[in-house]
């Protein structure tokens, strides 16, 4: 597996999706979602080699599809949960590409704040825990952020500057 792809898997799982490993198999694979059909076909043409034969199918208005199961999808499975329950570290975080970011952002966030110029990614999925590690990192940085709670969901909120870099870190891997 080529980094390019380790991460449109991190991102997507970052951004709402799943690895999942069955109770009656060995190895993991990928449970993904998205309501925009396109989005959702280019990541499975990303990710060929997982979807081979794969479809995705609608439920409601949202498309879905899961990969066949991998021994490379179990070990980042391996270091992205622990106990069921998705569990963030540095590991995960630090090798991050723009890609990466951008299918988190796609997949996870959006726009909100004064005319839109604040960038969120939605970690409600990540837990507090998980929450405070994005912070940290982020932070890191020198992409100032917080987290802001609201009716159960938890976001990471960027300022105005660190949305414009994290803006310019994604732009070329975003599509029109």
């Amino acid at each position: 597996m080529i980094n390019w792809q380790k991460n449109i898997i991190i991102g997507t799982v970052l951004g709402g999706s799943s690895l999942v490993l069955p109770s009656n198999g060995n190895n993991a694979y990928l449970s993904m979602r998205s309501k925009n059909k396109l989005w959702l076909a280019y990541k499975m043409q990303e990710l060929e080699e997982y979807f081979q034969g794969c479809t995705h199918r609608l439920e409601g208005i949202t498309y879905r599809c899961n990969s066949i199961t991998s021994p490379i999808l179990t070990d980042i499975h391996d270091k992205m949960y622990q106990n069921g329950k998705r569990h963030i570290t540095d590991l995960i975080l630090d090798p991050l590409m723009d890609i990466g970011l951008a299918i988190w952002y796609l997949d996870g966030g959006g726009r909100c704040g004064r005319n839109q110029k604040n960038i969120y990614l939605n970690t409600t999925k990540l837990g507090e825990e998980g929450t405070e590690t994005v912070l940290e990192y982020f932070n890191s940085m020198f992409m100032n952020c917080s987290k802001t709670v609201t009716q159960h969901r938890i976001r990471i909120v960027f300022t105005v500057e660190a949305s414009e870099k994290y803006a310019r870190i994604i732009e070329d891997k975003v599509p029109l």
